[in-house]
């Protein structure tokens, strides 16, 4: 009797052993596992940006469902905003410009043609990437423009700390009004929050423009495509130039040479007189 007790007991672990294993196993057959950083891959960059004086203009452009349901949709590449007629979500005008970022380079995302519909005031500005996480790639060189006037730099550019953000892949904050540390360091750079929610920044009419350009390195190869826009060179003050220049090479060698000679005449006339006296 305690032999057959064994023997179930024995049977009934077993099965409920194998029950467990391919209970288990279709999930993490299904559970993808996400993909590391290719240094000679292809990715892609989006501007995020939010509003925040009335109807709260939204794209975050996170790659990724959970935190952007407007992902690989219709309205991915759109301003959404609530309809307070309708009560739906619409699109606001203006056309959004991603970036691929394919090697080592400067890229640019931007928003053109903004019908900002009297919103002024922004909450929120970044670089979204499908980008995976990683301590390789790094954004430097990080400038924000708004109706073709510069607001903002960083010499390098801050991540996003916040996981729920992540998932899509790495983001770059410019501006933030829900973390602290990056509001005080942009008010260090001379630009202070000055609505409830963030910074007045926009006119708040048609035809408006927000700019981000921003370099990226840590790929095994560089893009010759992706180049910084050509800066004027600075004004040279062609006298102050020409001067040092002439000061240092264009002295007479003639009249030098004479002096020298002339030093020297005198040098032997002194000694010929002094042995003399003797």
């Amino acid at each position: 009797m305690k032999k057959t007790f064994k023997k179930r007991v024995a049977l009934l672990l077993a099965a409920a052993l194998t029950l467990s294993v391919i209970s288990v196993s279709p999930a993490q057959a299904a559970r993808k596992k996400k993909a590391d950083f290719d240094p000679n891959g292809t990715y892609h960059a989006t501007l995020g940006i939010q509003t925040c004086t009335d109807l709260w203009l939204t794209h975050m452009g996170y790659y990724e469902k959970s935190q952007n349901s407007y992902y690989n949709t219709k309205n991915a590449d759109k301003l959404m905003y609530k309809n307070k007629d309708t009560n739906k979500d619409t699109a606001a005008a203006g056309t959004l410009t991603n970036a691929e970022i394919a090697g080592n380079g400067t890229y640019t995302v931007k928003l053109e043609g903004l019908d900002s519909m009297n919103e002024t005031d922004i909450s929120q500005l970044h670089i979204a990437t499908d980008i995976p996480l990683n301590d390789t790639v790094k954004f430097t060189d990080v400038k924000a423009s708004i109706n073709g006037k510069e607001i903002l730099s960083f010499d390098e550019g801050v991540p996003e700390n916040e996981d729920p953000y992540l998932q899509g892949g790495m983001v770059i904050l410019l501006l933030n009004h829900w973390r602290a540390e990056l509001v005080k360091e942009v008010a260090a750079k001379g630009l202070s929050e000055t609505v409830e929610s963030g910074y007045k920044l926009l006119n708040g009419t048609q035809d408006e423009n927000v700019e981000i350009t921003f370099t990226v390195s840590g790929f095994d190869y560089d893009n010759p495509d992706a180049t910084a826009a050509t800066e004027t060179p600075a004004t040279k003050n062609t006298s102050d130039s020409g001067d040092a220049t002439d000061s240092s090479s264009s002295v007479p060698a003639v009249p030098v040479a004479i002096v020298v000679i002339i030093i020297a005449v005198i040098g032997i006339g002194i000694i010929i007189v002094r042995k003399k006296k003797k």
